[in-house]
């Protein structure tokens, strides 16, 4: 075993502080039961483990907001740091180390219900992925979780030449001490290469354009997604195989786009799946229609369907909250076949349902009560695209004031952030277990507001614009161009801030318990 404690993987830059909603436990629990898959309700004593949480901004969120005791790992300690002390802003009660996969498997842990591991399985060596299958043979309680995302061979297949000539720069001809340097030297050689028109550029044409994409994604990001010393991709019906092995059975995704057969397969390409038979095999088939770059696979450690009529009596039960104002929902959504409209006679009664009701939660049977017209098929339908489009989230059963406490302190911690830096960009949520997306903006309107006790949309501009000056910022124009004219930079921010407004935002904050 190599002696290095990085053991080839990437620690010259910290990881970005990106949130996943796909390791909350209450969307992993949603997410098999629409499935049809049977999992215990959630409570207090339920322990849950993240292997590799980067710089822990999911893994805090969760903790915070969800029922259960939190474990977690990461073995670069700048990452376990950062994650200890987010855990301390809310007193969150956390267990979080900068242990490699081995030492972890070699403590004395509890077993757990579930244990999620995001994107690290194609970023480590053989050796630590057998030392994973241990960890979850060894800690997984049954009928435990285990979710598991990874590069997909079908997506990447055309693209992994160009990883593999981004990389060899990298590694071979960096010349500079600053790796996000050698990150943008290794990008403009594979363009120029490329500009060459070898003769593998001309049997891919697509090749060029993925290097252009590359450059402009963060790097930071670039050198932890491509550039560790292992990076692996995996079919579908590999994973399945090596998780059998461990006693796992496939349950289903975190993706919800992955029930919308309806906007991403014609009718003949469903007819074509729906012939095959065998589950593993018709997934992997749909990798294919797909092009599936990216998988978010969700395992269980003995599968018990439900029947039918089990399954919808409890989805019919499980409450949901609009994030948006009604107004705001979309009017369109886009699938692999193109743009495809929400039908009004189903999402704007929905919507007028949830402004009715003040934006309190609502379950799938007090909407088909009210509208018996709808039919669950329909209202199940909505609520699944409305949570895929990030509009809607599925609640969990009462949460403690605890975890309602631990939330606000969380989310004062990241208002305080916003007026220094835009690292975060997510909210803690007790009543749905789920992070709340939260740009930049909206967290100074919140702080204005809930901090500041700010009201108008013209106080917001006022407060949002003093706090870019003082960081040398500038508002971007609708073409991205920076903006010096200081009642231009106003006039922006204050039509953000009346969207904000209109978005009632602020009203649903309450009701989500966002802030004390």
């Amino acid at each position: 075993m190599t002696t290095h404690w990085t053991d080839g993987y990437q620690t010259t830059v910290n990881y970005t502080y990106g949130y996943y909603r796909d390791l909350s436990p209450n969307y992993q629990r949603f997410c098999l039961l629409l499935n049809g898959v049977d999992c215990p309700s959630s409570h207090a004593e339920h322990t849950h483990c993240e292997l590799g949480f980067g710089q822990g901004v999911s893994l805090n969120i969760h903790a915070a907001s969800n029922f259960g005791h939190f474990y977690g790992t990461d073995f670069n300690p700048a990452h376990a740091a950062h994650a200890n002390m987010l855990a301390e802003q809310s007193e969150t009660e956390h267990h979080f180390y900068d242990d490699s996969f081995e030492e972890l498997l070699n403590k004395d842990l509890p077993a757990f219900d579930s244990i999620s591991l995001h994107g690290i399985w194609s970023w480590i060596s053989h050796e630590n992925q057998h030392i994973i299958l241990k960890f979850i043979r060894k800690f997984l309680k049954p009928n435990g979780i285990v979710y598991i995302s990874y590069n997909c061979v079908t997506g990447w297949a055309a693209n992994m030449p160009i990883r593999e000539l981004f990389h060899s720069h990298f590694k071979f001809n960096s010349t500079s001490t600053n790796p996000i340097q050698n990150v943008k030297d290794a990008l403009d050689f594979s363009e120029d290469l490329l500009n060459q028109n070898p003769i593998f550029a001309r049997r891919n044409p697509n090749a060029l354009s993925k290097v252009k994409d590359l450059k402009n994604q963060n790097p930071n990001y670039l050198i932890h997604e491509y550039l560790n010393q292992d990076w692996q991709c995996f079919s579908f019906q590999q994973v399945v195989k090596t998780l059998e092995d461990i006693k796992l059975t496939y349950a289903g995704s975190t993706d919800l786009n992955a029930l919308l057969d309806n906007i991403n397969f014609s009718e003949e390409h469903q007819a074509f799946l729906n012939q095959i038979e065998h589950p593993v095999f018709k997934e992997q088939c749909r990798d294919y229609f797909a092009n599936t770059q990216f998988r978010r696979d969700l395992f269980i450690r003995g599968k018990n369907n439900l029947t039918l009529q089990q399954t919808h009596q409890r989805l019919r039960q499980i409450p949901f909250v609009l994030l948006s104002a009604a107004e705001h929902i979309p009017k369109t959504i886009n699938g692999y076949l193109g743009e495809f409209n929400l039908l009004p006679e189903v999402y704007q009664p929905i919507g007028e349902m949830f402004k009715a009701q003040d934006y309190q939660s609502l379950t799938i049977a007090e909407i088909e009560a009210k509208y018996p017209e709808l039919n669950f098929n329909k209202i199940l339908n909505a609520m699944t695209i409305l949570c895929h489009l990030g509009i809607a989230q599925p609640c969990q059963i009462k949460p403690t004031a605890k975890m309602i406490e631990q939330s606000q302190s969380v989310n004062r911690y990241l208002l305080e952030q916003a007026t220094f830096q835009t690292n975060y960009q997510v909210l803690a949520c007790a009543i749905t277990g789920i992070g709340i997306p939260t740009d930049h903006f909206s967290q100074l309107f919140y702080r204005a507001h809930f901090i500041e006790g700010l009201q108008t949309k013209e106080q917001f501009a006022e407060y949002v614009f003093e706090v870019i000056q003082k960081l040398g910022w500038y508002v971007l124009d609708q073409d991205g161009k920076s903006i010096t004219d200081n009642d231009q930079s106003i006039q922006i921010i204050a039509q953000k801030a009346q969207y904000f407004l209109d978005s009632e935002k602020l009203k649903i904050a309450q009701h989500l318990k966002l802030f004390a």
